[in-house]
C-alpha cells in the first residue's frame, strides 16, 4: 500500500465499537484486527470527498508513521478512508483534571510535564510541530499514568507546510493573527504553557508559564529542552545535596519522653550503623508561621497512645494515630530547620546557601521520622510510612520554596 494514497483495501475487523472521542471532522473506533486493539479515526461521511480533508489524514499518517517514540502514539496503517493507530488504554489530560484533581501533585505533575516536553522536544528534533497541543489530545495511560500524544493533524513539517485547524484557547497569538505570522518552537511552547495553567496545582509553575506564554516569541523559551530544565531546576535545587550517613535524629519529644510541657529537648540518639548524631530540636516559636493542615500539638496530645498490636485497632487507625504523630514531628523539624524562610527571597547567593544546609537538615529529619515511626508502627509496611513522611515534607519544602518566589516576584512589581 502507498502510504500517500488512500487504499482501496478496507481491513475486515474483527469487532468494532464507538469511541466517545469523536472530533470536529472525524469519527474514532476501537477495533479489533489479528487478535489485537487498534484505535481507528475516519473522516465523518461529509468529509470523505474533500480533498483538503484527506490530505490531512496523509499528512497525519506519513509524518506519524517516519515517528517512534515512547510518548507519542504509533501509527500503523493508512486505510480507505482513514488511520490505523494503537489502542492506548487511558484517558485524556482532560478527563484527568476533571475526574481526579488530588492525582495532581508535585512529583504526579513533574513527571506528566517531563514527559510531554520530551516528546514535543523528539518532534521538533525531527521536524515536526504539533500546533495543537491541548489536554484533550495528551492521553495518560490506565498502567503507569505515561503520556501519549496523539492528533498530529494540525502538524507542521518541513514536507507538509499547510496546516488547518488549531484550538483557540491554546493557540500562540501567532497562529490567531490576520496577519500572517511564522510558526514556531514557540508556538509549541506556548500551548504547553496553557496546558500547565489548568493544572490544579499550576501555582507552583507560576514563573514557567508566564514565560512561556511571553506574548511575543522572542521572550518564551527557545526549545521544549529549555523549558525543562527551568522545570526540574527548583527540584534539583533541593534534592542536589550530599546526604550523608544519617542517624537518627530526631529529639524525644513530648510523645516519647511522657513530658509534654518540655518545649527544648536536646538528645542523642544512636543510629541502627552504630554513628552517633547531635541533634537540638527547638520548640516552635509563638510568632512562627503555621500551615493549616498541620495539627496543633494539644490535639496530638490529647489522643491516646498509639500501639502497634492489631487487637486494639484497625490498620486504619493505626495509621491515622501515625500520621498524626508524623505531623506533629515534621511540624517541630520544620519549624527548626527551614520555616523562618517564608520571609526571604529567592534566588540570591546567600539565601541559596542557607536554604541548601536548612533544606538538608530538614530531609535528614524527616528521613528519621520514618526510621521512628516505622520502629514504633510496626503493623504499617515501612514503605507506606515512608510515603507519607516524603509526601508531607515534599508539601512542607515546596510551600516555603514557593512563599521565597512569590516574595521575590514582588519585589520585582
Amino acid at each position: 500500500m502507498e502510504s500517500s494514497q488512500f487504499s482501496d483495501d478496507q481491513p475486515r475487523f474483527e469487532s468494532m465499537e464507538p469511541v466517545d472521542t469523536n472530533g470536529a471532522t472525524s469519527d474514532t473506533f476501537r477495533v479489533k484486527l489479528y487478535g489485537k486493539l487498534h484505535f481507528l479515526k475516519r473522516l465523518k461521511p461529509q468529509y470523505v470527498g474533500d480533498i483538503r480533508y484527506q490530505e490531512a489524514f496523509r499528512k497525519e499518517f506519513e509524518t506519524g508513521y517516519r515517528l517512534e517514540h515512547p510518548y507519542l502514539v504509533r501509527y500503523v496503517s493508512l486505510t480507505n478512508d482513514g488511520i490505523l493507530m494503537e489502542y492506548v488504554d487511558g484517558e485524556t489530560l482532560s478527563e484527568r483534571i476533571a475526574s481526579h484533581p488530588e492525582y495532581f501533585n508535585k512529583q504526579n505533575s513533574d513527571k506528566l510535564l517531563h514527559q510531554l516536553l520530551d516528546v514535543v522536544a523528539y518532534l521538533h528534533a525531527h521536524q515536526v510541530l504539533h500546533l495543537d497541543l491541548k489536554p484533550d489530545n495528551i492521553l495518560l495511560t490506565r498502567i503507569g499514568n505515561d503520556v501519549k500524544l496523539i492528533d498530529l493533524g494540525c502538524c507542521y513539517t518541513d514536507t507538509f507546510t499547510d496546516t488547518i485547524g488549531h484550538t483557540e484557547s491554546f493557540a500562540a497569538p501567532e497562529q490567531l493573527s490576520i496577519i500572517h505570522s511564522p510558526l514556531s518552537i514557540q508556538t509549541d511552547i506556548y500551548a504547553i504553557g496553557k496546558i500547565m495553567e489548568l493544572l490544579p496545582n499550576h501555582h507552583i509553575y507560576n514563573k514557567v508559564i508566564a514565560r512561556a506564554t511571553a506574548a511575543d516569541p522572542a521572550q518564551r523559551y527557545p526549545s521544549a529542552e529549555a523549558m525543562m530544565k527551568a522545570l526540574v531546576t527548583p527540584r534539583t535545587f533541593l534534592w542536589a545535596v550530599p546526604v550523608a550517613v544519617l542517624a537518627v535524629i530526631i529529639v524525644a519529644i513530648a510523645i516519647f519522653s511522657g513530658h509534654p510541657d518540655r518545649t527544648v529537648t536536646e538528645s542523642i540518639i544512636k543510629s541502627e550503623d552504630s554513628v552517633d548524631t547531635q541533634l537540638t530540636v527547638v520548640s516552635q516559636h509563638p510568632d512562627s508561621q503555621q500551615l493549616p493542615s498541620t495539627p496543633s500539638e494539644k490535639s496530638v496530645e490529647a489522643s491516646p497512645h498509639p500501639s502497634s498490636s492489631p487487637s486494639e485497632g484497625s490498620r486504619e487507625a493505626s495509621i491515622h494515630q501515625m500520621e498524626r504523630e508524623m505531623d506533629l514531628l515534621l511540624d517541630t523539624a520544620y519549624h527548626a530547620t527551614v520555616a523562618t524562610f517564608c520571609d526571604s527571597v529567592f534566588p540570591s547567593s546567600t539565601v541559596g546557601e542557607h536554604w541548601k544546609r536548612q533544606s538538608t537538615e530538614f530531609h535528614a529529619q524527616a528521613l528519621q521520622v520514618a526510621a521512628i515511626l516505622s520502629r514504633k508502627y510496626t503493623d504499617i509496611p515501612k514503605s507506606v510510612i515512608q510515603q507519607h513522611v516524603e509526601s508531607r515534607f515534599q508539601a512542607l519544602v515546596g510551600f516555603v520554596f514557593n512563599q521565597m518566589r512569590d516574595n521575590g516576584m514582588e519585589t520585582t512589581e
